[in-house]
């Protein structure tokens, strides 16, 4: 363990979650609805689980290419060896909680309750 060095900070990763928390719950679902919008992606149709079709790569890549695009605060914490921990807990959290929000809304989407 190192000593602590006077006037040195070490940021922790809980200010990570918080803002991992922040952008996955109220920033990845509109941000993505609006990426579909400006591709003008089809959206899925409600199916029953027999006639299940393929879905246009588009529709996947949106959801993956927000939220690729939400992680790159990551990059640039990561360079500041006294933030890492911060984009760690940030990395963690949002693709967790993105991961989820993003399985839930694409779940509602096919069962015909789409949020949009």
């Amino acid at each position: 363990m190192r000593a602590a060095v006077p006037g040195q900070v070490r940021w922790r990763a809980g200010w990570g979650v918080a803002a991992g928390l922040f952008v996955a719950v109220f920033v990845l679902v509109p941000a993505t609805f609006a990426v579909q919008d400006a591709w003008e992606v089809p959206v899925p149709r409600t199916i029953a689980f027999a006639e299940i079709e393929p879905i246009q790569t588009s529709y996947w890549l949106s959801w993956a290419l927000t939220l690729a695009a939400l992680l790159t605060p990551t990059l640039l914490l990561a360079l500041l060896p006294a933030a890492r921990m911060i984009a760690l807990g940030y990395l963690l959290t949002t693709t967790a909680t993105g991961f989820v929000l993003c399985a839930t809304t694409v779940g509602l989407t096919f069962s015909g309750l789409d949020p949009a």
